[in-house]
């Protein structure tokens, strides 16, 4: 029987560093960044095209532009979408915060719906109970890499008259009933900062069969000018001005990932199956569900602690996989740590912009809005209970999954047994709890 490192026992993992998120950056992508530099073409150019026309080839779809950032992607569509001032966006909770406070930067008003308890996506059910007069769009989040059920969504869109803005910053190459995830909604926001299935540094890029959104997203990207009068063109709409525009040299990198993009995938879904395969049996934990409407990408590999088999909760096993050598406390301050985003300050204070509370309280917006705990139980619990393991990138090696599979086998097994002795386990520290709520 093991013995935890926390109790004098032998770590998983000592003479190696704790796995971090790894980019796929080979001699493509250094060569290309390369002859970028040496044309001195480093602003939006030549490669940034070439990049759009190849994700646009790689989704089939008709138009994709890049962008600074899977943010910016986000803000880019709903601005085309029309949203403003007194509009209401149905949003997910368990999230980024940027799916959620896209919205705001168009001075409309987020609505929270609750996640399916399965696939932590956007429950359809919830988001037709949360649907005002004032309801203008819905982002569902493809989280982890899990394709939403899109199907109800859409319905409701087309009933409603609604926009659908697929989020899908965690999983270019899911499908949804043999469609690929950002085709199906009017428009895909993809990110691909560093540690992404797809990394260009920072950056993202949104995706569009329609004719007129891509016009409009073009313009918000590159200070409204109208695509048709060229990139240098001084005669703007009639609107508000930002640059958001992507590099020539991320785009040349990016480019090279789009090349790699399968075989990349491919690589993550055969080490999380591997993981799954290791750890399916493992008492008190659960392994990534596969949704019956699609199939998954792996962004990220979260298993779901079960508090009741193992006697305690995921704050105490994130502390002893750390003294196994497996993870890395510095998540518990980060966004690996998921917290319930309708409880973030933002929104639990409703901070708007110049120290006022608009959008959430102005003239524009008829409606009304709460934020607070009990708003999406499903949601709030997930976060207490789903762990964000490790990321499964390609570099990774058969060594690396093995530990990881080990140490989660050994610390479950080891609360269970404790347990069943009447033995407490408490390696948390009020350090490690005050870390978890960010003080």
């Amino acid at each position: 029987m093991w013995s935890l490192a926390l109790d004098g026992g032998t770590p998983v993992r000592s003479t190696k560093p704790f796995l971090v998120e790894t980019d796929v950056f080979e001699d493509e992508e250094l060569q290309a960044l390369l002859d970028v530099a040496q044309k001195k073409k480093l602003r939006r150019a030549e490669a940034a095209l070439e990049y759009e026309r190849a994700l646009a080839e790689w989704f089939g779809v008709k138009h994709a532009i890049a962008v600074s950032s899977g943010t910016t992607a986000l803000h880019i569509a709903l601005a085309a979408f029309g949203i403003g001032p007194g509009d209401e966006v149905i949003v997910t909770p368990y999230t980024f915060v940027a799916s959620d406070t896209c919205v705001l930067e168009q001075n409309a008003i987020p609505i929270f719906a609750d996640v399916d308890p399965h696939y932590l996506t956007l429950d359809p059910a919830d988001v037709e109970r949360k649907i005002t007069k004032h309801t203008k769009a819905i982002i569902p989040v493809s989280i982890t890499g899990t394709p939403v059920d899109l199907d109800p969504i859409m319905d409701l869109a087309r009933k409603h008259n609604l926009w659908v803005l697929e989020d899908c910053a965690q999983s270019p190459g899911a499908t949804y009933k043999g469609r690929k995830v950002g085709t199906i909604g009017h428009v895909g926001a993809f990110s691909t900062i560093a540690g992404k299935i797809t990394s260009t540094g920072e950056g993202g890029f949104v995706i569009t069969d329609d004719d007129d959104l891509y016009e409009k997203m073009w313009g918000y990207m590159d200070f409204a000018r109208k695509r048709s009068q060229g990139a240098a063109s001084k005669y703007h709409w009639g609107l508000p001005c930002t640059n958001y525009r992507i590099t020539n040299m991320q785009a040349a990198i990016g480019l090279e990932q789009v090349k790699k993009m399968d075989r990349v995938i491919a690589k993550r879904s055969e080490n999380a199956g591997y993981l799954t395969q290791r750890l399916k049996d493992v008492p008190g934990i659960e392994t990534p569900r596969e949704p019956p409407w699609g199939e998954r990408v792996f962004y990220y590999y979260a298993i779901r602690i079960q508090p009741e088999v193992l006697g305690t909760d995921m704050l105490n096993f994130a502390v002893a996989l750390a003294a196994e050598g497996i993870y890395d406390l510095g998540y518990l301050s980060t966004t690996r740590w998921i917290i319930p985003q309708h409880l973030q300050p933002v929104f639990l204070n409703k901070t708007g912009y110049g120290g006022t509370k608009c959008p959430f309280e102005c003239p524009w917006y008829e409606g009304h809005v709460e934020y607070g705990p009990g708003l999406c139980p499903v949601a709030e619990r997930a976060c207490e209970e789903v762990f964000w393991l490790t990321s499964v990138h390609p570099l990774l090696e058969q060594e690396d999954l093995d530990d990881i599979a080990t140490a989660v086998e050994k610390i479950a097994t080891a609360f269970v047994d404790k347990k069943a002795s009447g033995i407490p386990v408490a390696y948390a520290t009020e350090e490690h709890r005050a870390r978890l709520r960010g003080l």
